[in-house]
């Protein structure tokens, strides 16, 4: 890829960041202020029942990341060079919000249980039985999990063989969606879960790159395939998942279903016509990783002093969450991601060397 498109995708991170932290500054502010009635509140509202903007940043962010991501297994010694450099990328900045989640926890007098902050560690404390410190960092598991996936794809040297990622995706949504069946028609009482329904929207970000970059045989075919798949079960779990509250479905069908539809189409658009062509939002692209893990905490920070109310001073405070998540994520971007990800370079590029054997004594 050109460093051009890695400026649109940088491009294409900065809005899925902006729209993540303007579904939780709205969603903030209808729980602090349920029945205001103030301007900003009427926004709040009527943005949350039109369009999930927390639902189409994390789509926009899969398929980026399916689109990306597996195609940096490459090189000597390929799956090590992949695992040491997703290694540095994620966990320095990820341990380090979650040092300030535990402490801001502890300040408060609620300081989490050590086990539950190692699980938090690894990236996956749902294996661990453990909730997250934030709630947010849900989507750091399905990557990990979607990480762990392409490298034995890779392995197996089926990266790019379309009939199997097709299978495959078609096969993580079917993993919710039969279990669903099963419970709704009394067959059996199995668990259901979303883990496959997100981990195909990567997938569908793979099969694009095969199709837009690539140009392979059948994956356009398939891209649209999996695509009509994933809008169906989402239609087919919105009455299952608004009755058990379980937040797959939170605000209603019709705004997750238009969130998907939006990421998808402007996903599209933007491969296709090389956009955004913005200097601003590729800058902003570069720190959306921090944005992603600091904006709570800032957010909390900044309630304590400008509470919201849903009047219109509260679009000065949303300002200033927004203007302090930029000015922090770059200075972590500046003094933890980049020193770290030049260090998983450094390492994953060391080669062995073996010292030279002198000839046997005669």
């Amino acid at each position: 890829m050109t460093h051009q498109r890695y400026a649109h995708l940088d491009g294409l991170r900065a809005i899925a960041a902006l729209g993540v932290m303007v579904e939780h500054l709205f969603g903030d502010l209808i729980r602090q202020a349920p029945s205001a009635t103030g301007p900003m509140g009427i926004v709040a509202r009527s943005v949350s029942e039109n369009l999930s903007l927390g639902r189409f940043g994390v789509a926009l962010f899969f398929l980026i990341s399916g689109f990306v991501v597996p195609f940096s297994i490459a090189g000597q010694k390929p799956l090590r060079h992949f695992a040491i450099s997703r290694l540095f990328r994620l966990y320095p900045a990820l341990w380090l919000a979650l040092a300030v989640l535990t402490l801001t926890a502890w300040l408060a007098g609620d300081a989490p249980p050590a086990a539950t902050v190692l699980a938090n560690m690894t990236m996956a404390p749902p294996l661990f039985g453990q909730p997250w410190l934030s709630p947010i960092y849900w989507t750091l598991f399905v990557e990990l999990v979607f990480y762990v996936l392409a490298a034995l794809l890779f392995a197996a040297g089926m990266l790019r063989h379309i009939g199997a990622l097709l299978g495959l995706g078609l096969g993580l949504i079917a993993a919710t969606i039969l279990p669903m069946q099963l419970r709704l028609h009394g067959v059996a009482e199995l668990p259901v879960q979303y883990l496959g329904m997100h981990l195909s929207f990567l997938f569908l970000g793979l099969l694009l790159r095969l199709w837009l970059v690539e140009r392979k045989p059948g994956a356009r075919l398939s891209a649209l395939v999996l695509a009509f798949a994933q809008l169906a079960a989402i239609v087919a779990v919105s009455s299952f998942s608004l009755a058990r509250g379980d937040h797959f479905i939170m605000e209603g069908l019709k705004p997750v279903l238009g969130a998907h539809l939006a990421a998808f189409a402007l996903f599209l658009a933007a491969i296709r016509l090389e956009r955004p062509r913005s200097a601003a939002l590729a800058r902003i692209g570069l720190i959306s990783y921090a944005m992603y893990l600091f904006h709570g905490p800032v957010n909390a920070a900044v309630y304590r002093a400008l509470p919201l109310t849903g009047q219109s001073g509260d679009l000065a405070t949303m300002l200033t969450c927004i203007g302090l998540t930029l000015a922090l994520s770059w200075l972590v971007h500046r003094i933890v991601e980049r020193p770290m990800i030049a260090m998983g370079r450094s390492l994953s590029s060391r080669r062995t060397l073996l010292p030279a054997t002198s000839a046997p004594a005669p």
